[in-house]
């Protein structure tokens, strides 16, 4: 007989997550009692599947499994692949989010490719608050954490790209 082994992978993790606590949403900042940053983990797959970076037998997984793709029962806009610059630049904006914590890029943030990430960024905000920015643009930056709110105040360094 086989010992009863505790779930390893993140799929099993959801799972179990999900098996114990069906309608709780995991926190992004959830840790499991082994140590695995469950949240973050899925945090990252509904930006994958946004941006179109999800493969399709992953998106078949994680529905088998009861995987909820939004906080709210409005399913986050796919990215166009069409749409390159927009995709580069949420992908920009993930990868900043994934590095600092929050979507609080600098408006002078450059990434390490040369993208003007942080100007993106402010021209976007500043359509938003003028309700210029039409919702398939909002919910994407919205998932992300980028807010049209005010900033918090003090000085901000922008920091420096890897590469």
């Amino acid at each position: 007989m086989r010992a009863n082994r505790s779930p390893t992978s993140p799929l099993q993790l959801y799972a179990a997550f999900r098996r114990h606590h069906p309608r709780i949403v995991v926190p992004v900042d959830y840790v499991t009692e082994c140590g695995f940053r469950l949240g973050l983990w899925q945090d990252r797959q509904r930006v994958a599947r946004m941006l179109g970076t999800l493969p399709p037998q992953r998106i078949a997984q994680l529905d088998a499994i009861g995987f909820v793709w939004s906080d709210d029962d409005i399913p986050l806009p796919a990215v166009s692949p069409a749409d390159g610059k927009r995709r580069r630049m949420l992908t920009e904006i993930a990868a900043y989010r994934e590095e600092h914590g929050d979507a609080l890029v600098p408006a002078n943030y450059v990434s390490a490719d040369g993208e003007q990430v942080g100007q993106w960024l402010y021209r976007a905000v500043k359509k938003w608050r003028a309700n210029a920015l039409p919702d398939d643009e909002r919910r994407p930056l919205a998932a992300l954490g980028v807010s049209p709110g005010p900033r918090p105040r003090g000085p901000r360094i922008s920091p420096q790209p890897v590469g």
